[in-house]
């Protein structure tokens, strides 16, 4: 099978950890021709010399890293160009998006995965914290993304099964058409000898509590909970000794007061093989998101053995499910509160590390997620058209085993 692996537009976050994990896994699948487009930030972490003379590589970093509004458009018209172009000589049997949306439409069959959970949560506590600005920008965003999935996307992947029951839902689709494949941790977690050392945080103080949150400075994290938590903290526990790591620039987190920024560390933006150090340097894994499909920080934190402490909403519990401790995310008293009990009781945080493990067997391997990926791709190629291209319309589609 010759297959088209798009990543050309993904930049940040789960996303770009999914990207480069799928991609490098691809080498143990060396049946198939793979013709991988690259966005410069996922080709900054593909080591593109390991890879057997099946793959080639094409980078669409100049397409990138213009703040000019009008600059954007102009390139995003000519990445579409490059693509339909690069398309036509390629002549693939399918093409693989890994995420969309995509504003392209292959002549082959077109897979893409989806993690926009603004689009299917709109029952979010996000949406009563907002401006109506941001409420409405979002309602006229998902219109414009539905349209493009429906009209240029004929399958869709999603990493868990509610997201796929409410996208069928929204957007009235033929249920054939939306696949359910788990979102995991990478492979790196596994080989110790590949992890970078390179952020290495400050010496700690005795009896110290850190709690990591990898992630992007998105709205919906809900990152600026932090600041308020610290003050509870200090005012319940005065004594606790306590700091949250947090991968993002200082200057993202504009709400940190002068008094809370000592419990505060900033390692900025970090790549795949930095994070499972930096987890083994942490002692919770803590999410206060109020929006996701499926957060690849709960798996990893489970495999480096460390207690999740996250928002007590239906997106983490259906992957935590008993092991995580949970709050309420947008008031930060019970937050404090969750992370007092967790750091004073030793036993429970032992059993939700070893509920923790338990799970992991849920998620399946890296390895395992390219296979269901490349299972998907080859049934698609198969496929015959009953009436028309997109996602509504019916098929005729080979049975995955």
């Amino acid at each position: 099978m010759k297959i088209i692996i798009n990543a050309s537009n993904v930049h940040y976050g789960g996303q770009l950890q999914v990207a480069i994990s799928f991609i490098t896994e691809l080498i143990q699948f060396s049946a198939h021709e793979y013709h991988v487009f690259l966005s410069v930030e996922v080709d900054q972490q593909i080591k593109k010399d390991r890879f057997p003379n099946n793959f080639s590589f094409y980078t669409f970093s100049s397409y990138s890293g213009y703040s000019d509004r009008f600059m954007q458009k102009w390139m995003s018209l000519k990445r579409l160009r490059r693509l339909k172009l690069l398309e036509r000589v390629i002549h693939p049997d399918v093409v693989f998006s890994v995420f969309g949306p995509v504003f392209w439409r292959p002549v082959a069959p077109h897979v893409a995965g989806f993690a926009l959970p603004t689009f299917v949560y709109h029952d979010s506590p996000y949406f009563k914290t907002v401006s109506g600005y941001e409420k409405i920008k979002r309602r006229l965003m998902n219109e414009v993304r539905s349209r493009f999935f429906l009209r240029f996307v004929d399958f869709l992947v999603v990493e868990t099964e509610e997201v796929r029951q409410r996208l069928i839902h929204r957007l009235n689709v033929n249920p054939e058409k939306i696949f359910q494949v788990s979102n995991t941790y990478s492979r790196i977690f596994n080989h110790p000898e590949t992890w970078s050392d390179r952020v290495k945080l400050p010496a700690r103080v005795p009896g110290e509590i850190r709690m990591v949150t990898i992630s992007a400075n998105h709205l919906y994290k809900n990152l600026k909970v932090i600041d308020e938590v610290i003050s509870q903290i200090r005012l319940r526990r005065p004594q606790l000794r306590f700091k949250f790591i947090l991968t993002i620039n200082r200057r993202n987190l504009k709400n940190l007061t002068t008094a809370n920024r000592n419990y505060v560390h900033f390692t900025r933006k970090i790549k795949v093989e930095e994070c499972p150090y930096l987890y083994s340097q942490c002692d919770f894994m803590f999410l206060p998101s109020l929006l996701d499909c499926f957060s690849a920080s709960y798996p990893e934190a489970m495999k480096m053995g460390l207690p999740v402490v996250t928002s007590d909403l239906s997106f983490a519990k259906n992957v935590c499910g008993d092991a995580a401790m949970y709050f309420d995310p947008l008031n930060p008293a019970d937050i404090a509160e969750k992370i007092i009990q967790l750091s004073e009781d030793k036993l429970l945080q032992a059993r939700l590390v070893a509920r923790g493990r338990e799970k992991l067997k849920n998620f399946g391997t890296a390895s395992d997620r390219a296979a269901d990926y490349l299972q998907i791709a080859q049934k698609v190629a198969q496929m015959r058209y009953a009436n028309g291209r997109g996602l509504r319309q019916e098929i005729n589609l080979p049975a995955l085993t």
